[in-house]
């Protein structure tokens, strides 16, 4: 046990109380730590981040402590106004017995917000190869946290997998943290250079050229890091050998789209004036479609997916956030059809139960399927769960989704499906209507319509069924889509497990 284990101290801080729990890194500057802060109500979790006065040359010391007051700025000039970088707490400094060298030395102390989860480098290492949607996912949150981060004024400098956070809090489904912005880990763990210019700011897998020299860096810089960090995560290789001649090869791929390609390949120019020189440039070059490009040139029009602008309007990231879920299930199950060709030997394993207490619902669903609880709202389309099976492929999430829409009290059923259906002819790509029936769901009266349409990203065929019904001026809608060649094999499950044990007990308050 290390002296650090053995004792383990109570700090007073400017603005709490700090009971360290367990050490989360150490390294010869510096060490981090869970705690909790006694002063809060609830005694909330936090991470303290101790910096050591070490015995180095004054250019060194200045140089850490420089990248370390740097982060708790920026934490608390944007951490509140963010919610995707950690929030500050605290910042002090304090003389105490070294657990090290047992002499008084000087600490300084930064307490910053705990992010329950695991970083995408991990996420890599356990689960493999990211698909090219769960790439466009990190892209939907990380490019509008550098568009704000910039127009702070604000170069993050040490973006890579490894700083990137997935929350797994309950609320926080599929949210993504960006955080060292001092590159303190770095620090914490030793790894320093001998100049001010260089010092503890980036990782020479990820850095572009001018900031591995040294040079001055700009806005580019950080959305090279990001898509040195994306190649890796695509690839499961680490970017100096994912490029030739230091440019992103994407034909080495398949299964990455010549779309999302050329754009990684336009981030990662030696060149920055050859990159993209905003955030927001990235963003609409994304949610351009590779086969709309020239005719929006020449016409000004074209459909618009997947990346959500932090400026846009609300309704808007309604619209857009529904569609990335259907679009992202549809891509997801072709790279299933892929990599598993044989989708005929599926079989069904009886039973499971999901719960969602909040909306009083119930569902069983196969063993050989996965449920994941979505927090409700209306960014995600209203969406509260959504189940899909296990398979090789650790990516996959695609299935049935369960959604949950607020309706008027005076709203018929009869008046909800002539509006729901007129919705899917409008939103949906080359629609054709199959079958539409009444149809009981949970006992109740309800309404199921099956369609086909086309993939406005992948550009396949699909085909999707919806069962609704209403209850308490909500409407519960479960939708199932799959490529057409796959909707057969995966039927059986969603008819006979799921929506027929579907269940719904009204919460009164509601």
């Amino acid at each position: 046990m290390t002296d650090i284990e053995e004792t383990l101290p109570i700090l007073t801080g400017n603005k709490g109380i700090y009971q360290l729990l367990r050490p989360l890194g150490a390294g010869s500057f510096g060490d981090t730590f869970l705690a909790i802060d006694l002063k809060t109500f609830n005694q909330r979790h936090c991470v303290v981040k101790r910096l050591r006065n070490s015995q180095h040359s004054p250019e060194i010391v200045a140089g850490i402590k420089k990248a370390f007051e740097r982060e708790a700025k920026v934490l608390e000039d944007l951490g509140d106004k963010s919610g995707n970088i950690p929030c500050l707490y605290d910042y002090f400094s304090l003389t105490v017995t070294d657990p090290h060298l047992h002499t008084p030395q000087e600490f300084y102390y930064l307490v910053q917000q705990y992010i329950e989860g695991e970083d995408l480098k991990k996420e890599l290492e356990q689960q493999g190869r990211f698909s090219e949607a769960k790439v466009l996912a990190l892209l939907n949150n990380i490019l509008p946290v550098l568009e704000f981060i910039h127009k702070n004024n604000v170069i993050h400098r040490d973006i890579k997998p490894s700083n990137i956070v997935r929350s797994q809090a309950k609320a926080e489904d599929n949210k993504f943290y960006l955080i060292d912005f001092g590159a303190v880990k770095q620090v914490i763990e030793g790894k320093i250079y001998t100049t001010e210019t260089s010092i503890v700011f980036g990782t020479p897998a990820y850095a572009p050229l001018e900031q591995s020299r040294g040079e001055k860096v700009d806005y580019s810089s950080d959305l090279y890091a990001l898509a040195a960090s994306c190649v890796q995560l695509l690839t499961g290789e680490l970017p100096d050998n994912s490029r030739v001649n230091q440019l992103w090869n994407w034909q080495k791929y398949p299964y990455i789209s010549k779309h999302l390609g050329e754009i990684l390949k336009r981030m990662l120019q030696e060149d920055p004036r050859s990159r993209f020189q905003s955030a927001e440039e990235v963003m609409e070059a994304l949610n351009k479609r590779d086969d709309q490009r020239h005719r929006d040139e020449n016409n000004g029009g074209g459909e618009k997916t997947i990346i959500i602008s932090t400026s846009q309007p609300r309704f808007i990231k309604v619209l857009l956030t529904t569609a990335i879920i259907l679009t992202t299930a549809g891509g997801l199950i072709a790279i299933y059809r892929h990599q598993n060709p044989d989708t005929q030997n599926i079989t069904t394993i009886p039973g499971q139960l999901f719960a969602h207490q909040q909306f009083g619902i119930e569902i069983k669903y196969p063993r050989d399927w996965k449920a994941e609880k979505q927090e409700y709202s209306p960014l995600t389309g209203g969406t509260i769960a959504k189940i899909f099976p296990h398979t090789s492929s650790p990516n996959l999430e695609v299935g049935l989704f369960i959604r949950i829409e607020d309706i008027q009290k005076s709203q018929t059923l009869s008046e909800y499906n002539q509006a729901a259906i007129e919705k899917i002819k409008k939103s949906v790509k080359n629609v054709q209507i199959l079958e539409q029936q009444s149809k009981k769901l949970n006992n109740r009266e309800g309404y199921q319509i099956i369609y086909t349409g086309q993939d406005p990203i992948y550009n396949f065929r699909f085909k999707a069924m919806e069962v609704w019904t209403i209850s308490d001026s909500k409407v519960y809608i479960l939708t199932y889509r799959a490529e057409e060649k796959l909707y057969d094999p995966f039927l059986k499950d969603v008819e006979q497990t799921m929506i027929r044990s579907f269940h719904i007990e009204p919460i009164l308050g509601l």
